[in-house]
């Protein structure tokens, strides 16, 4: 099986070469916003190879022996890719700043260039939407979400919602009719949704997560727009203190003055 596969993938990127110089862009991508970790290879918008898994939280350990599996499976070395993209949040605290600093590193070692995305809207682009509205949502621990609201019309995506943090009644606020929910924040509030949206609608399973070809896909639509390729000018994007913060915070104020 294993032999087959490399087989496929070669012959993926035979095909991708034939034009690559003239008109191809090779996009190296990542999300590691989640308890899965997912790695791309793009040719633009094609996927040469991708490989998600869950990994426990462990994209320290795992997340280079990726690419380094996915380069040698594909047969480029990584001074040939044109563009990193990575998602730079929402998300995991831990797991964004574990992703940003791997590819900034790797854009360092090799002179690439870097382009950020939020880490919803590349999930956005993992369903197949014409008209309506779709909203992603992370799990954001203690009953939150992180989430954002788009809606698609003759399928060109416009933003209703920024990213946010808060519980996912207040994100709902405001919405009616048919809207579709996905990602692991979906699944978990999903009684909550029904309650506000009874005909809200669910993506299957396989959106529940965010996938680093769908951070290619937008890291392409961010430089049509015009977005930095800068490696310095990526940082996570939290949205909100971490506990450990908040707790920093609240000792300071009941400490007595001196």
């Amino acid at each position: 099986m294993r032999g087959f596969l490399a087989r496929f993938i070669e012959t993926l990127t035979m095909v991708s070469r034939e034009g690559y110089d003239r008109f191809v862009m090779l996009i190296l991508s990542a999300d590691t916003s989640t308890a899965y970790y997912s790695v791309a290879l793009n040719s633009d918008d094609h996927v040469l190879a991708e490989v998600s898994v869950e990994g426990g939280r462990k994209h320290s350990e795992r997340l280079l022996e990726t690419v380094d599996w996915l380069l040698h499976e594909t047969g480029f070395k990584l001074n040939e890719i044109d563009l990193l993209a990575i998602s730079h949040g929402p998300g995991s605290f831990t797991g964004l700043r574990i992703g940003v600093a791997a590819w900034k590193g790797l854009a360092a070692g090799a002179g690439l260039s870097l382009v950020g995305v939020s880490t919803l809207d590349a999930m956005a682009r993992l369903v197949a939407v014409c008209d309506g509205c779709v909203c992603p949502l992370l799990d954001a621990k203690m009953q939150e979400i992180y989430g954002a609201i788009y809606r698609f019309e003759d399928g060109a995506r416009v933003k209703m919602q920024a990213d946010t943090v808060c519980p996912v009644e207040d994100l709902l606020h405001g919405l009616s009719g048919k809207v579709m929910f996905f990602g692991e924040g979906a699944e978990v509030y999903r009684h909550r949704i029904e309650d506000v949206l009874p005909e809200a609608t669910f993506a299957s399973g396989a959106c529940s997560f965010p996938r680093a070809s769908a951070v290619a896909l937008e890291a392409l639509h961010a430089l049509a727009e015009g977005a930095p390729r800068d490696p310095a000018l990526v940082r996570p994007v939290y949205l909100r203190k971490s506990q450990a913060e908040e707790a920093r915070i609240a000792s300071r104020r009941k400490a007595p003055s001196l």
